[in-house]
């Protein structure tokens, strides 16, 4: 085949790339676990990669070349780079390159059999091998270069992780795993999210700011491996779920607004995130009187309250927890007693117990729910839980 009916079966299979990048992509899905967890922007991504290369092999092999150009070349470099910032194994891309090219050979001598000659048929293999070649170098050598930049300053590499959970830029599971792979992190998962704003009269150590407060934080709580950031002049920590009652106690001897959540996943970060920096954004004065930081139940209370990421029945279950269950339906009942009648002494005489009685169950529900219902703040998150119903 000559070169003008190439580029004849070159335009025809150019006119149809959607489909033909649906199937390649389809096929690097199927084989490639790392991109099975893509989404979004990501897709978009993948697809329009897919789609470049499609173009240009037809339109390099309609030419009778067999290697690709300079300028493909150093595109290919910066998919490398960009690979490695966002936490993509050279491993699995450089795989998916490869099943892709396949998947592009068979659909052409598919799509265009009856059209070409078997020496085309072998040109474009002989293309797509060689290039393949090139593509694998280039793309190694883009990852090795934004590796070793990202190793250049690993604090910044590790901020910039943590804050890529906390907005959703990471959402997948194996994209994190990747990414702190590359990175040499090991990040709690489950974790606990801690948001601290030191506030405006705080002294800190003589480099000043958030981030001198955040190295303090990490530095007091003991745990010089905890992922930290500042946002917005708060400091952010993610921390292993037994230093939860480390970090609480650190900050209950500070004068901080603080919020510390239950463990959760690494891919629940981003929402974990906008509930505690919620909190301690919109918490009144007193809810920090206790000499501790806010909890799960707070947040949820006051997300519930700010139209924030949470649901009644979560709140229900999150505030009021043990007393739930069938065994504790005398407490939930005490409490709501009291609720409803302002006083021990006539909740008593409302469930027809002794005063003292009465007193013991409200020590109870302190206990099982970690709020005291004499305490304004407490009370007021525990009478908002009560208040929801089935």
């Amino acid at each position: 085949m000559g070169r003008e009916r190439r580029a004849r079966v070159s335009a025809e299979l150019s006119r149809d790339r959607a489909a033909l990048v649906d199937r390649i992509v389809a096929e690097v899905y199927a084989e490639v676990p790392a991109y099975r967890g893509l989404h979004g922007s990501q897709l978009t991504e993948v697809r329009a990669i897919a789609g470049w290369l499609v173009t240009r092999s037809l339109e390099l092999w309609a030419d009778g070349c067999v290697r690709l150009p300079p300028e493909d070349l150093e595109r290919l470099r910066a998919i490398g780079r960009a690979r490695a910032a966002d936490g993509r194994s050279i491993g699995a891309v450089v795989r998916a390159h490869r099943v892709g090219s396949a998947a592009a050979v068979r659909l052409m001598s598919d799509r265009a059999g009856d059209r070409v000659t078997a020496a085309d048929v072998f040109a474009l293999s002989e293309l797509w091998l060689t290039s393949l070649d090139q593509i694998s170098e280039q793309l190694a050598a883009g990852h090795a270069e934004a590796a070793r930049q990202l190793d250049a300053d690993v604090a910044r590499a590790r901020r910039t992780f943590l804050d890529d959970l906390l907005i959703g830029r990471q959402a997948s599971l194996g994209a994190i795993r990747d990414r702190a792979r590359t990175l040499g992190l090991t990040p709690p998962d489950p974790g606990v999210l801690v948001v601290a704003d030191p506030g405006p009269g705080e002294e800190h150590p003589p480099r000043g700011g958030a981030v001198s407060a955040a190295m303090d934080l990490v530095e007091a709580v003991g745990r010089p491996d905890a992922l930290a950031t500042t946002r917005s002049g708060r400091v952010v920590l993610l921390l292993p779920p037994e230093t939860a009652v480390r970090v609480s106690g650190v900050l209950g001897d500070r004068p901080w607004r603080a919020c510390v959540l239950e463990p959760r996943a690494l891919t629940d970060m981003s929402a974990a995130y906008r509930l505690a920096d919620g909190a301690v954004e919109t918490a009144p004065p007193h809810a920090f009187g206790g000499g501790g930081p806010l909890g799960e139940a707070d947040a949820c209370v006051l997300a519930l309250l700010n139209g924030g990421p949470t649901t009644p029945e979560t709140v229900r279950r999150t505030v009021l927890g043990p007393l739930l269950s069938d065994g504790h339906a005398h407490l939930l009942e005490t409490l709501r007693a009291y609720f409803r009648g302002g006083a021990a002494t006539t909740a008593a005489d409302a469930l027809h117990v002794h005063p003292q009685t009465l007193r013991y169950r409200l020590r109870r529900v302190r206990e099982l729910t970690g709020h005291d219902p004499h305490r304004p703040w407490p009370r007021f998150v525990l009478e908002t839980a009560c208040a929801i119903t089935r």
